[in-house]
């Protein structure tokens, strides 16, 4: 049934991406696609509360405390200011109209799936609003269509994916040929003490660019499309680096990741030259030097965040110098439930 009387509110978490860029769906379909990623806590929230007139309001804080006011449902338009919102409610019946309420905890341009978390979680609250029941699949699906509709591209899966398919460390599988579109979740059930060594070890940084993804995600279809051998080579090497990883934390024996991060970033730089600048060198090197073991840009490149691999003891020092480096550092932890709705 419809829950049109009450206010609803959600929370879908954001991710950081061991391995990532090899869900782009024409290298998956190809080759096949390895994800290695994990759910934190850091969050996109959604409210929704039901108007008694027909009239929809998005509120969008995180932008400059954007409001958009629509007459009815009549006047969606994904092309207006915050399209995807406007996208997702053109897909419901809608009931009355509604204020609508988005923001995420974490920068825009971060490299931690936040567009396409907001896809989901919005989509998520609309679904139970209106009592359609879609399945967690449908609710990826739509949200890969949405992005399609409104950003005139969509590269990948596990953004969609990720957020509706619960939370912890998981390996995710794009298998060719399959009729169900072949994509598998696999939830690493790690023990509490890898967790606590993952959390402790693995210092992530911000570095206050906002990294151009599209430009990056254009140029590594166009390479891969034109059969670029440095771009196949990679993405090839990064599926075999995200199922040793997930062998690595399986076993718990955590001594190789700083040297397996450090070679998908090598890989994940053939990809494009604007993967990596100076900035994100600078911060690579400055935590090297102050003890990390490894490490990499999260999402894209070209900005947004970086995660690091320390050794023993070494995570106060590594920091330390990202902060002297201009960074800004997050502590975090792994977020064990995926997207969540209450009212």
């Amino acid at each position: 049934m419809p829950n049109t009387g009450r206010p609803l509110h959600a929370r879908s978490p954001l991710r950081l991406d061991f391995v990532g860029m090899t869900d782009y769906l024409p290298a998956c379909r190809e080759m096949g696609g390895g994800i290695l990623n994990v759910t934190i806590n850091k969050y996109l929230y959604g409210s929704l509360r039901p108007r008694e007139d027909q009239r929809i309001v998005l509120h969008a804080p995180d932008h400059d405390d954007l409001t958009v006011e629509i007459e009815d449902a009549s006047h969606l338009d994904p092309e207006g200011q915050l399209g995807l919102v406007q996208e997702a409610l053109r897909r419901f019946d809608l009931p009355c109209g509604v204020e609508l309420t988005t923001y995420s905890e974490m920068p825009g341009g971060a490299g931690l799936g936040s567009s396409s978390t907001a896809a989901t979680c919005v989509i998520a609250t609309l679904d139970a609003f209106t009592g359609r029941r879609l399945s967690n699949y449908e609710i990826a699906e739509m949200a890969r269509s949405i992005e399609t509709r409104v950003l005139h591209a969509t590269y990948g899966w596990q953004d969609q994916y990720s957020p509706v398919t619960g939370g912890g460390v998981k390996y995710m599988r794009y298998w060719p040929g399959q009729p169900s579109g072949g994509i598998e979740i696999d939830l690493l059930r790690l023990p509490a003490d890898t967790l606590a060594a993952l959390e402790k070890s693995l210092v992530v940084c911000y570095t206050g660019l906002s990294r151009p993804a599209k430009q990056i995600l254009d140029a590594v279809a166009t390479g891969f499309q034109q059969g670029q051998s440095d771009v196949r080579d990679a993405f090839r090497e990064m599926n075999a680096l995200a199922d040793e990883m997930r062998g690595v934390l399986l076993r718990g024996d955590l001594s190789s990741l700083g040297e397996l991060l450090n070679a998908v970033w090598t890989a994940h730089q053939r990809l494009h030259p604007a993967v990596t600048n100076d900035v994100l060198e600078g911060f690579l090197a400055g935590a090297l030097e102050a003890g990390a073991l490894g490490g990499r840009v999260c999402g894209a490149g070209g900005g947004g965040t970086m995660m690091f691999w320390c050794d023993r003891d070494k995570d106060y020092a590594v920091r330390r110098r990202l902060r002297e480096l201009g960074g800004t550092i997050f502590d975090w932890s792994v977020e064990r439930e995926g997207l969540l709705i209450w009212d």
